[in-house]
C-alpha cells in the first residue's frame, strides 16, 4: 500500500498563487482541492522551529540573515507575503506548531521536509520530534519526512520509526532500493529537470515522487511511468489530466 494517496503533493502550499510556506498557501491549497501539502522546516538561533526553505531570510521575507542566526520569535514578525504581492502583505513566517494546526484544520495530509544545517541535525530532528508528538495527530493522518541529509532520516527513523520518510535527492541513484534502506527511507524523491519518465519505469515497484512540475502534459508522462506523485506550484494541474 503506497504511503501517499494522492497524484499530486501541493509544493509548498499554493505557492503558484500566493506566498510559499505562509498560512495562507495552506489554506488555498485547501480550498483549491489539494489532498497533500509540503513544506521545510527551519531550526532558529534559540532552538525554535520556522516554516521557510531558504537558509537564509533574505527570498521570501522583509528580513535578512541566516535563519539559524535569527530568533524565533524576529522571525515570525516578519513580513512573508510582499515580496509575492502586496495582497499578502499580512503574511507571516509561521512557526511548526502553529503550521501544523493549520494543516489539519484544512483536513490536510503534510510531507515535512527537514533542513539541515550541518552539525545540527540531532537538534533539529528532536525539536520537530517533540513538537509532532504534541501536536500532530501520530498514526490518523497522513505523514511523511523527508531530507537530503541521510543522517536526518536515519536520525528521525531512530527517534519515531512509526513516521515513513522520504529521501530526496537531485539525480537517480545507481540502485535506488539499496539508497533507501541505507536512509532507512521508504520513498524516493527525484528532480524532474534532471530526471526522465523513461527513467523511472524499472521502478514502478518503488513509491517514488518527482519535483518540481508545473506542466500539465510533463506530470501525465512522470505519473504513466508509473511514479506515485508529483510536486507541483500548482495545485489544480491535474484537473483536467486523463491520468
Amino acid at each position: 500500500m503506497k504511503i501517499v494517496d494522492s497524484p499530486l503533493i501541493a509544493h509548498r502550499g499554493a505557492s503558484a498563487v500566493s506566498p510559499e510556506n505562509t498560512l495562507v498557501a495552506v489554506e488555498l491549497a485547501a480550498k483549491m482541492g489539494a489532498r497533500w501539502i509540503e513544506t521545510d522546516v527551519r531550526l532558529t538561533a534559540d532552538g525554535g522551529l520556522v516554516i521557510i526553505h531558504d537558509a537564509m531570510l533574505d527570498r521570501t521575507t522583509s528580513g535578512s540573515g541566516r535563519v539559524i542566526s535569527t530568533s524565533t520569535e524576529t522571525i515570525c514578525g516578519l513580513d512573508a507575503g510582499s515580496w509575492f504581492s502586496p495582497e499578502f502583505a499580512n503574511a507571516r513566517v509561521p512557526d511548526l506548531r502553529s503550521y501544523l494546526q493549520c494543516v489539519l484544520d484544512c483536513g490536510l495530509s503534510l510531507q515535512l521536509e527537514l533542513k539541515e544545517n550541518v552539525g545540527r541535525e540531532e537538534d533539529l530532528v528532536a525539536a520537530v520530534i517533540a513538537e509532532l508528538q504534541t501536536t500532530w495527530p501520530l498514526g490518523d493522518r497522513g505523514l511523511f519526512l523527508s531530507g537530503f541529509s541521510e543522517r536526518i532520516t536515519r536520525t528521525c527513523a531512530a527517534a519515531l520509526p512509526d513516521v515513513p520518510r522520504a529521501l530526496a535527492t537531485e539525480f537517480l541513484p545507481k540502485d535506488p532500493k539499496a539508497r533507501l534502506s541505507e536512509a532507512r527511507c521508504q520513498i524516493l524523491h527525484v528532480q524532474a529537470d534532471v530526471t526522465s519518465p523513461e527513467d523511472l519505469k524499472p521502478y514502478a515497484d518503488i513509491e517514488i515522487a518527482v519535483a518540481t512540475i508545473n506542466d500539465a502534459e510533463m506530470a501525465d508522462r512522470f505519473l504513466k511511468a508509473g511514479v506515485t506523485s508529483i510536486l507541483s506550484d500548482q495545485v489544480d494541474l491535474l484537473a483536467n489530466s486523463p491520468t
